[in-house]
């Protein structure tokens, strides 16, 4: 039975790398605004909830993304309802895949670095989703460390979401990495992977399974909540359109 059972599991993921997996369920679930509330004071600027709150809530979250994604339409929340420019979204949260799965089974993590943390003091990382009448982009990097900045360094990306009304996870494949340091620009791309529009029909025929993936778990106008390949999870928060780095 545990054969069969991990055969299962490998062909679940092998047709649908977003499927949910979890086999160890939440004893009980919390509500939208409860869901809700909790991320929004972990990415403001008053009284944080617990790291571990946090998590919790997270994994509330991913319990019920199908449904919450039909009330609060992620993809369109995540990539600014389709606006010149899109969103950006600022790094606050993150906990790693042992995190998570020590939580989900409320056993005690591997060591004391396996929860959550609080990240935006340490590192500025900040991701773009842009989906616009011009453009379909995302750009993740980092604008500073330990308080240094003055710099950017990350990637530009393609990236897809095939049928958002109905599913939660993305798929998208770096094109150009971008270092902006020293009031100059360099960029150069991503080796073998092919650029304009016959990379971009490539990259729409291709299988999700062939791309790096996160299937988000809630998304509104003020946070955005995703898992990682990894099995890890992050926080991010809506930056206001006048915030700098």
């Amino acid at each position: 039975r545990r054969y069969a059972a991990v055969g299962v599991l490998v062909l679940l993921l092998r047709l649908d790398p977003c499927v949910d997996v979890s086999f160890a369920k939440l004893p009980s679930l919390a509500g939208l605004d409860d869901i809700r509330d909790t991320l929004h004071k972990a990415v403001g600027e008053g009284k944080r909830p617990p790291e571990d709150i946090v998590l919790s809530t997270i994994l509330q979250a991913a319990g019920q993304r199908l449904t919450l994604n039909k009330q609060q339409q992620f993809y369109e929340k995540l990539t600014g309802n389709g606006r010149d420019g899109g969103q950006r979204w600022r790094l606050v949260y993150t906990a790693n895949r042992n995190a998570v799965v020590a939580a989900r089974t409320q056993r005690p993590p591997p060591s004391v670095f396996d929860r959550g943390w609080y990240v935006d003091g340490i590192v500025s990382a900040v991701q773009l989703f842009e989906d616009s009448a011009t453009r379909r982009i995302n750009q993740n990097g980092v604008f500073g460390l330990l308080g240094i900045g003055g710099f950017f360094f990350g990637y530009f990306a393609r990236f897809k979401w095939p049928l958002p009304e109905k599913r939660t996870c993305m798929a998208f494949q770096p094109i150009s990495n971008d270092l902006h340091a020293f009031g100059q620009q360099w960029s150069w791309p991503f080796g073998g992977i092919p650029k304009g529009p016959e990379g971009d029909d490539q990259f729409e025929r291709a299988r999700m399974q062939d791309f790096n993936i996160f299937n988000f778990l809630y998304v509104d106008e003020h946070v955005a909540v995703a898992q990682g390949a990894s099995g890890g999870v992050a926080l991010w928060g809506a930056a206001d359109p006048n915030w700098e780095p």
